[in-house]
Formats: C-alpha cells, structure tokens, sequence
C-alpha cells in the first residue's frame, strides 16, 4: 500500500475521491482542501503521511496542492509575526467543509479570518472548486502510457472594508513534489533569460539552463531556492519531469486571474510590495525538506482603494511514458 492508498483509508470519512483503476485523485477539504494524485500505482504527491495522522507542527505540511494567501513576506505578508515566520491558524488547521460534489468535482468552502504582518484582519470566504480534466494537449499529442490532469479553481472575497494600503490578497498554488537528482523544474517562455524574477531569498542561477524557448530548473533538494516568472513574460506554462520515473508534469494557468498583481516573495520587499509581479513561481527547497513546488499565482481584485479578493484556475496534467527516451524528446518539443 503506497502513501496516497493509506491517506484515502485514513480519511475515508472526508475525502472526495474520483478517477479510474489507473488514476485517482483525492480532494480533502479538512487538509486545507488539498489535492493529491495516483497514476499508475503510484503516488504522485509529496505527501508526509504521518503529519495526516497526527496534525500537530506548527506548520502542517501535508503535501499535495495546497491552496495559500500571498503575499508571503513584506510589509503586508501573511506569514510573519513580527520577524517570526509563522503559518497562522486560518491556514494551518482550520479546515473546509464540503459545500458540494458529483462523479467527478467538488467544491469546499470556509470563512476565516486572515491577519497580516500590519496587524490587519481580513474577513475571507475562501472557496476551492476541484474538477477532473483533459490533459495539456501537448503530452496528449504525445500517446502517453498513462495520464491524468485535474483543475483547482480557487478564490478569496473580502468580506470586510480593507484598504490597499493595510492588505494585499492573492491566491497562490503551491503543488509539492519529492525532489530528487533526477527531478527538473521547467517553465515554456519567450524570451527566457528576461522572463525570471530572482528577488527571492536565495539565487539559484547556477542551477538554471536556459534553452529556446523556455529553461530548466534543477530541483534536487539540496539548496533553498525559489524564482518567479514575470506576468509580462506571458509564460506557456511551468513544469517538471522526473528522469526515474519517466514522468512529466505541467501546470498552467487556464484563466487568466485578472487584477494587480504584486511581490509575494518571502523577504523583506526594500522596494515595497509592488517590486515584482510574477504568475508562476518554483521553489527548490534545502536538504531538511527534501522537496520542491512548481506553483501559479493570481492577481488582487481592486476596486478603488479596497480589496476584494482575488481569483485563479489553474490545470495540473501528468503523464508517464514508456521509456527516458519518449520522455526526453517530449521535453526537446516543448523547450527547444
């Protein structure tokens, strides 16, 4: 029994599982409405089962595709008590609750109330629609031996008076995946070498390759590092494939989340918050955490000087092939 088989039994009672005898996906509203994958037997997800049985950390990484507020840091961040880096309880353990379901999509809700590194509270309805969907046409095209995509709608409405100038607010995807030397983040863009944003906390030039049309990330796990795509670079979208596996993943942005887009990036923003704008991110993480994200970022809705909320459909394809080579030459299409 692999990890994503003892998560579905474990929380048999919340989970909304869908899918055939090849692939399945679980939608579990009380692990912060997370999504998490099977293809063929095998679990797609970083998926820490042990923190799913006992959910007691100060942050309750389960894995999967995690639904989150940017901005992450600055002035405005979300996830700082003063210069502690805290996951405040309205993300870390309070959970959806299921609002409706069919064959093959569900949609989780809650209301929480969101407080900034300003002091400010922001009353949210925070709403995850989950949904089955055809995959990217450019691995479809490619007869995969299996293969699997979902979407995630999500969405933020501020149900309180805030002011742009107190709050910023955006949905943010953080998908996790086991990083390993055979793991490698990619984004599909024009223009590469002017797409990236590296106003992030770490820089991680030296383990980027740029190609054609697009680069490639090492995501190894080995040194914390993130980088943002710019919303101006107008990215395909991001991805990554595992050479072991012969497994490859994308992630794109399927709607266009419209609005103002700001720094979400986990520093200190000397420039302030409206320093960067990125749509896509991908984050290596260090040796203790041994994993990676390819993620999609929404913009804020604003109407005059206050906050609505903020909106973001993303689509996440898998597919697996026969053998290193298919795979590589799929990867060969799509960047060079």
């Amino acid at each position: 029994m692999n990890d994503f088989q003892e998560l579905i039994n474990f929380k048999k009672d919340t989970a909304f599982v869908c899918g055939g005898a090849n692939a399945k996906a679980a939608f579990i509203p009380d692990l912060g409405a997370r999504v998490f994958c099977e293809l063929n037997g095998s679990s797609l997800h970083r998926l820490d089962i042990e923190n799913v049985r006992k959910p007691d950390k100060p942050f309750n990484n389960y894995g999967g595709n995690n639904f989150w507020p940017a901005p992450e840091g600055g002035g405005v961040g979300f996830n700082y008590d003063g210069d502690a880096w805290r996951v405040q309880t309205a993300i870390n353990n309070e959970p959806f609750l299921m609002k409706s379901g069919s064959k093959d999509s569900a949609v989780a809700e809650k209301k929480t109330i969101l407080k900034n590194r300003k002091g400010t509270a922001i009353e949210v309805r925070m709403q995850r629609t989950f949904a089955v969907d055809n995959v990217a046409d450019v691995l479809a095209r490619k007869n995969p031996r299996h293969y699997f995509a979902y979407t995630v709608e999500d969405s933020m409405e501020v149900l309180n008076k805030v002011k742009i100038q107190d709050a910023l607010l955006a949905c943010w995807t953080l998908e996790q995946f086991d990083a390993s030397d055979s793991t490698f983040g990619f984004v599909k863009v024009k223009n590469p070498q002017k797409a990236i944003n590296f106003d992030f906390y770490e820089d991680p030039r030296e383990k980027i390759t740029y190609k054609p049309s697009g680069f490639i990330y090492k995501t190894d796990g080995r040194k914390a590092g993130q980088i943002g795509i710019k919303t101006d670079a107008k990215a395909d979208f991001a991805g990554f494939y595992d050479l072991s596996k012969n497994l490859i993943c994308i992630r794109e942005i399927v709607e266009e989340s419209k609005g103002t887009y700001f720094n979400i990036a986990d520093n200190a923003q000397p420039n302030g918050p409206f320093s960067a704008s990125d749509n896509y991110s991908i984050f290596n993480g260090g040796k203790e955490q041994g994993f990676f994200e390819i993620e999609t970022i929404g913009a804020a809705i604003v109407d005059g000087d206050f906050l609505k909320g903020s909106k973001l459909k993303s689509r996440t394809s898998f597919a697996v092939f026969g053998n290193a080579a298919e795979l590589e030459s799929v990867i060969r299409e799509i960047l060079e």
